[in-house]
């Protein structure tokens, strides 16, 4: 039985991938190293935490210090890319009538985000963030789990909202973030990811998930409705 929703955010409910890259990019430049391409970011970079991707991607054998210092650099160039278009610091259409919905109805709800504290205050300030996402039900990057694709953050996040895994939905765009949750054994994932970007459905997600995908949250009473929510 399907109780609840946890909702990933980066490119899922604030569709911000193209700043994201960019910031990849330029961290990229400023290490001389080749540009990652849009899908390599897509399946290897979204959903996954700095310090994974510094280790995995720029500098496997980067110190702590290293990696508090890529984050940094990484985020500012993020926020910078945010601020330079406002007309985009906004939810994606729909989610906003739909955390209504689910606040109002007492249904149960999280966010397992990769994002770091620095970026969730970037978001209250600039997305009012905190109308919907409080500490009590949000979980993010605070180095003490493994990220995705580790099932630790849909773990803990289901947990904060006094649910077990199984009785949740997920929206996620990242195919990393797709597995997180399918490997902490979540009831279903929806995919939800930016139309311009490839998919994030590699063949091994394609097997696991639900057919549906989506581009928005247009349609999500129809989504709650098939879950009995």
């Amino acid at each position: 039985m399907i109780r609840g929703i946890l909702f990933d955010f980066n490119g899922t409910l604030f569709f911000d991938s193209e700043m994201h890259m960019e910031a990849f990019r330029q961290c990229s430049a400023s290490r001389q190293m080749p540009i990652p391409t849009v899908d390599k970011m897509v399946r290897n970079f979204f959903g996954r935490t700095n310090s994974t991707i510094c280790r995995e991607q720029y500098n496997p054998q980067a110190t702590d210090k290293e990696l508090v210092a890529f984050a940094e650099e990484k985020e500012t160039y993020y926020r910078a890319a945010c601020l330079a278009d406002p007309k985009g610091m906004h939810l994606v259409e729909g989610a906003e009538e739909l955390l209504n919905y689910l606040k109002e109805h007492q249904i149960p709800y999280g966010l397992a985000t990769g994002s770091e504290e620095g970026n969730l205050a970037f978001y209250r300030e600039h997305l009012s963030l905190d109308r919907w996402f409080t500490p009590k039900n949000t979980v993010y990057d605070d180095h003490t789990f493994q990220g995705k694709p580790a099932p630790d953050i849909y773990i803990k996040a289901a947990k904060k909202i006094g649910l077990s895994p199984e009785e949740c939905i997920v929206f996620e765009d990242g195919t990393s973030g797709m597995l997180s949750a399918l490997r902490a054994g979540v009831g279903a994932v929806i995919p939800i990811w930016e139309p311009i970007l490839p998919s994030p459905l590699t063949e091994e997600v394609k097997t696991l998930i639900r057919k549906k995908y989506y581009h928005d949250f247009k349609v999500w009473r129809e989504i709650l409705a098939e879950y009995g929510l």
